[in-house]
């Protein structure tokens, strides 16, 4: 396949081009090492062991080199479906370091380099992507134990998302509903199957100790939707966004806050719009998202709510909105009616009012207050440049 076919059957199995070129920029501005680190369980395997060849595939066409873990319960049937029928059997304790190319020829089917030994796997993982092939390690461990290996794995390789596949594809509540987001140590209830699995993500947090990964739980079949979709397919584990309060933008990195705000609304900030006067900044400790806020007569006006398009499946927009909420709980804004974002917001608000191109929006006003805000906002000018085109595309 050439490059033009490879990137339509991701976009095949994912849906969603905007999403998919997105998320391919991003995996491919990082040391390729680091992309990520899947752990394929035994039952996963032999469910989906296809759909999971597959998906590495393509990854690999796409020059993204996962790195791959089977464990001892999976690999007996790894070996029946990478193996040469020409090949005998083979057992976990055959396997020899120098050997396993040739006893898992998985070079026929899948471009892969296989290792046994993970105490130099920074040096083997950059050996197979080195050769383009996709790192796969095979442990003997299994359980509880291999948690912490995978641990281990992603802490030495700084790899920003362990990615857990399961028949399952996610982790579901005590009603058996698929929980989208899950903070870490969170007190949230997830059904008695699940919770064993969630408190070893727990743990994997303790020990990498690094606050800007991720776990996703998710099936074989859906990881390319997992990896390039803000929706996702499973469940993200994640650390909880710290959401800094600045009263000004004057210590802030001006630029990186202002490519934050243009490229969330994909247009230009018209020149002077940093000379307004913010009453408060909040804003997330990485520039993934912010809100822009300013002192009223009837309340706080939200100006700007800006999420990087990719940290919308981190849940950065919701922590934003939930610590500004609680600081700010008589707040009112407006948006464009064609704007994606206004059904989400009228969702959250207490009440709105559509007036031409404009929704105003309000939270905690007061009848009498309604009028006025609504005036208030009517007068206000338009900040935004109205071409799209200023702001390039974030297609590879």
């Amino acid at each position: 396949m050439n490059h033009q076919e490879i990137l339509l059957k991701l976009l095949e199995v994912t849906e969603n081009s905007k999403d998919s070129f997105q998320f391919l920029k991003l995996f491919r501005s990082l040391e390729p090492e680091k992309f990520a680190v899947i752990h394929a369980g035994a039952e996963a395997l032999a469910e989906s062991a296809e759909a999971l060849l597959y998906n590495l595939k393509l990854l690999q066409k796409l020059e993204l080199f996962p790195v791959v873990v089977l464990e001892k319960e999976g690999i007996s049937y790894a070996n029946l479906f990478y193996r040469s029928p020409s090949l005998p059997k083979t057992t976990l304790k055959e396997f020899k370091e120098d050997h396993l190319e040739d006893v898992l020829p998985g070079s026929h089917n899948l471009p892969a380099k296989w290792f046994r030994d993970p105490s130099h796997s920074l040096e083997s993982v950059r050996s197979a992507i080195s050769e383009r092939k996709i790192p796969v390690f095979v442990t003997d461990l299994g359980g509880s134990e291999i948690y912490s290996y995978l641990a281990n794995l992603g802490k030495e390789l700084k790899s920003k998302k362990l990615i857990l596949l399961t028949p399952r594809g996610g982790i579901h509540s005590p009603e058996g509903k698929k929980i989208s987001i899950l903070d870490v140590h969170s007190k949230e209830e997830v059904s008695e199957e699940d919770e064993p699995l969630r408190k070893e993500a727990d743990r994997i947090f303790s020990l990498v100790g690094d606050p800007n990964f991720h776990i996703a739980v998710a099936s074989a079949p859906s990881l390319l939707k997992e990896l390039f979709t803000i929706k996702g397919s499973g469940t993200l584990f994640r650390q909880k966004n710290r959401i800094e309060h600045h009263s000004s933008a004057q210590n802030l990195d001006r630029e990186k806050l202002n490519n934050l705000v243009e490229e969330a609304f994909r247009k230009r900030l018209k020149p002077g719009f940093w000379r307004q006067d913010f009453s408060g900044i909040l804003l997330e400790s990485a520039y993934k998202g912010c809100a822009l806020l300013q002192n009223t007569p009837w309340g706080t006006f939200l100006s700007k709510f800006a999420v990087n398009e990719i940290a919308r499946g981190e849940g950065v927009g919701r922590d934003i909105w939930d610590e500004m909420l609680s600081h700010h709980p008589k707040i009112f804004w407006r948006a464009r009616s064609e704007n994606t974002i206004s059904k989400w917001y009228a969702k959250e608000c207490e009440g709105l009012q559509k007036e031409g191109i404009w929704i105003y929006f309000w939270i905690g006003l007061e009848d009498k207050e309604i009028p006025e805000v609504c005036s208030y906002l009517r007068s206000l000018p338009v900040d935004l440049e109205s071409s799209e085109t200023a702001i390039p595309t974030n297609r590879p």
